[in-house]
């Protein structure tokens, strides 16, 4: 189990249209950003903002390493939703599940899990949330294919909103995630 705390600050390039609905910025997988993935989170890759209903995310990929030690051709395949409703014109709830399989090399990995996040925005420029995931697989995981997004997480966070497009955001976060093998 690890502890974290994260100060973030980011530009936000859009504002979700609708008013009632407050939720943060999610990973592809319906998750918040783990801090370790904020420079990809940073660039926009793999940011997912929800709208009110069901939200969900297919992807395909195709990936290769070459070299010593871990060579090869994987496959990938993910599924995510999150369905996202407004509780009140201040309180926001996301709840939803992942799937992620992927073929490298040999290893078959897969990770199952759900998802939650409550948000309350307290007026326009503060708000709160609290999250969790549980993972629902347990199997060992090739350090290439590593994912620090994997294992049970719980964490809360308050938010600064300086203007529309910019904000401020303290995390706290308890994370027990799996351990990586090497070969």
């Amino acid at each position: 189990m690890m502890m974290m705390v994260g100060l973030t600050a980011r530009a936000q390039e859009t504002v979700l249209p609708d008013s009632t609905l407050h939720l943060p910025e999610l990973n592809r997988y319906g998750q918040m950003p783990y801090i370790s993935s904020m420079p990809m989170s940073y660039m926009g890759w793999y940011d997912w903002q929800l709208h009110k209903g069901m939200n969900l995310s297919i992807g395909a990929n195709v990936f290769t390493s070459f070299g010593k030690g871990w060579k090869g051709t994987g496959f990938g395949q993910n599924v995510s939703g999150m369905y996202a409703l407004p509780l009140t014109e201040k309180l926001s709830l996301a709840i939803g599940g992942y799937f992620h399989n992927a073929y490298w090399s040999n290893y078959t990995v897969r990770e199952a899990g759900l998802s939650a996040v409550l948000d309350y925005r307290f007026n326009e420029h503060w708000e709160g949330f609290v999250y969790a995931q549980k993972s629902l697989l347990n199997n060992k995981i090739p350090m290439p294919v590593y994912d620090h997004d994997l294992g049970d997480r719980i964490g809360a966070a308050i938010r600064y909103h300086v203007n529309p497009s910019i904000w401020v955001q303290l995390s706290v976060e308890e994370h027990s995630q799996r351990q990586p093998f090497l070969y």
